[in-house]
């Protein structure tokens, strides 16, 4: 008589356990969505609309309109402040986000390299790495000439009575 060995034997589960690992990788995924550098740009852009209307609903309680009449103020308000700060906002704040990107890669490879060097001054290996790696980068610099662009030198083939550009600008 053969036994039946079924799927649940070898990889055991729960349908409570299993819903609830499912339920908490999908809010773990809102999460990621929500706070994502991606939407930056968006919730400044939305703080930024918010302020305009608060500004205007202070304003507007201050005259005594109706509701109706506040609501359509601050309808219109909220859209032409979209219109107007949409892609000021979103331009300069992703602006904020590439600089502040590029600062924190310096100043990663600033940090890198200063462990680096107080390694290589404990640890002799290490520096004999460093200065073999420069040795041989020096070595590529001197093999390779510069490119004629970079040395300012035209070679001339004869050709410029022909070409439709200046000489100056074709480089070999």
């Amino acid at each position: 008589m053969a036994t039946h060995i079924s799927s649940h034997a070898t990889h055991p589960s729960h349908g409570g356990l299993d819903r609830v690992i499912e339920r908490a990788a999908a809010t773990q995924n809102l999460v990621s969505i929500v706070f994502s550098a991606k939407q930056l740009p968006t919730y400044v852009l939305g703080i930024t609309i918010m302020a305009v209307v608060t500004l205007t609903e202070r304003a507007l309680d201050s005259v005594g309109t109706g509701f109706a009449v506040e609501w359509a103020a601050l309808s219109v308000v909220a859209l032409v402040s979209f219109g107007l700060f949409a892609k000021i906002v979103v331009r300069s704040t992703r602006a904020v986000q590439a600089w502040f990107a590029d600062y924190a890669k310096v100043a990663r490879q600033t940090r890198s390299d200063v462990t680096l060097w107080e390694t290589a001054q404990r640890d002799p290996r290490v520096m004999n790495d460093i200065l073999a790696a420069q040795g041989r980068q020096d070595t590529l610099l001197d093999e390779f000439a510069p490119s004629q662009r970079e040395r300012g030198g035209v070679k001339d083939d004869g050709l410029a009575a022909l070409a439709p550009w200046r000489q100056a600008s074709r480089y070999y």
